[in-house]
């Protein structure tokens, strides 16, 4: 069936992509955005689109990673997808549609004092089917997991439109095979996830913020050690660079060019109390108003895009070490960086600005990229000009050997490539 004939059927919410630049990627636009309010919907949207190259589109906070789709023709967005389908406070679970938004989800659980155990970039808008195809990074990842852990099943509509569905609703459930880690970070490339089952969690009863400055030439190595070592169980410890301090940090805790660590806790009043007192930096410790900006801030931070952004997955040991190595090499290659670290896991994430016209982020990526794998980590560029992207400067590196696996998944379960393809790992 054809463009018209499409929009002419009986499916509701249909729009014209000229008029809705919402859905333009890397500067081109969809032939049509489509906009179905059921799961059933979608799939009469899927068969009916044949072979040609579909993008689902959530919240959109997280569309401009990856390359260029091979062909882009139809938008398929969740927005009317935003209910929740299934809530059991008692077993700690929660199904709902993929296009309903993260802070929305909070928002109802919180009602029966509970959340979910995640906190990603901009709630507002992020969706929850996006922040799984894209496995969004969590605020809280080092005490409450990944957006990985936190799924439990997932309902998939796949090339033919037919409904696939992984997992399951309880907790504890280890039947058959793991489809929904399958299909977690798979950027929308192997079909369109329509609704999720996640586990919830209580919320805590009290929470603290402790704010610790690391003037210059003092190295954040061994507070880092320290802490982890420790018998503290903080809730998330993040590092930040001197650069992005100003953005992140309160004007009256900012010392001109201090890295900071941030640590947070939460849980019972009386373990907060305990840790508190065991770290002993009452001076540190963050009024509520202050302490919620700057979770917000970090939180966030991963999409505080500039005009080059990149994250890096390092051994949490080296973080203080590779932090000042990035800036270090940013300023010899003519850039500005700020950079923040989940130091507790090993994941930085870094925004470039060009000094001058003659910095040459093609050489720079390559130097960023060498010491990322010395280290044993890996490198990606989240985002960057899409004039860039014509000179083939790689997305993600290194390519690891399991790519050929990847790429038979994506002839299994997609063989007419027509869900976003040629936008992940080695074109797949």
């Amino acid at each position: 069936m054809d463009l018209i004939s499409l929009a002419q059927s009986s499916l509701r919410c249909y729009t014209d992509s000229m008029s809705d630049h919402r859905f333009s990627l890397f500067d081109r636009a969809p032939s049509a955005v489509l906009s179905p309010g059921t799961i059933s919907e979608v799939q009469e949207a899927v068969v009916d689109s044949g072979t040609q190259a579909v993008v689902p589109w959530g919240g959109g906070t997280r569309q401009q990673l990856g390359y260029a789709p091979e062909r882009y023709d139809i938008a398929l967005s969740l927005e009317n997808l935003d209910h929740v389908v299934d809530y059991q406070p008692d077993d700690l679970t929660v199904t709902v549609e993929a296009g309903i938004s993260l802070s929305r989800v909070q928002s109802i659980l919180a009602e029966r004092n509970q959340r979910l155990p995640i906190e990603v970039p901009l709630p507002e808008r992020a969706t929850i089917g996006g922040a799984i195809a894209t496995r969004a990074d969590s605020l809280l990842r080092f005490s409450r997991g990944s957006v990985r852990d936190s799924l439990l099943g997932v309902t998939v509509v796949n090339h033919a439109g037919e409904r696939v569905q992984g997992g399951g609703k309880v907790v504890k459930n280890v039947s058959g095979y793991d489809l929904p880690k399958l299909y977690c970070g798979s950027l929308g490339t192997l079909g369109v996830i329509v609704e999720a089952t996640l586990r919830v969690v209580p919320l805590a009863e009290s929470s603290a913020t402790v704010l610790l400055p690391l003037p210059a030439g003092r190295n954040s190595e061994q507070a880092l050690d320290t802490i982890l070592t420790s018998e503290l169980s903080p809730s998330l410890l993040y590092l930040i660079g001197a650069q992005a301090a100003p953005g992140i940090v309160p004007g009256s805790h900012l010392i001109a060019d201090a890295q900071y660590l941030v640590v947070g806790f939460d849980g019972s009043a009386e373990a907060v109390s305990w840790q508190l007192k065991t770290l002993d930096a009452s001076d540190g410790e963050l009024d509520p108003g202050n302490g919620a900006l700057v979770r917000g801030a970090l939180r966030d931070y991963p999409a505080d895009f500039g005009e080059i952004s990149c994250s890096f997955r390092i051994l949490s040991s080296q973080v203080g070490a590779f932090l000042r190595m990035v800036e270090w090499t940013a300023a010899r290659s003519d850039f500005n960086a700020r950079v923040v670290a989940d130091a507790a896991v090993g994941i930085m994430w870094a925004h470039f600005t060009p000094k001058s016209e003659s910095a040459n982020f093609e050489q720079f990526s390559l130097e960023l990229t060498d010491k990322a794998s010395r280290c044993g980590g890996s490198f990606v560029v989240d985002k960057m000009p899409n004039s860039w992207r014509e000179r083939a400067i790689p997305v993600w590196s290194p390519i690891l050997p399991d790519i050929n696996l990847m790429k038979r998944l994506k002839e299994t379960l997609d063989p007419p490539r027509m869900w976003n393809p040629g936008r992940f790992i080695a074109g797949i």
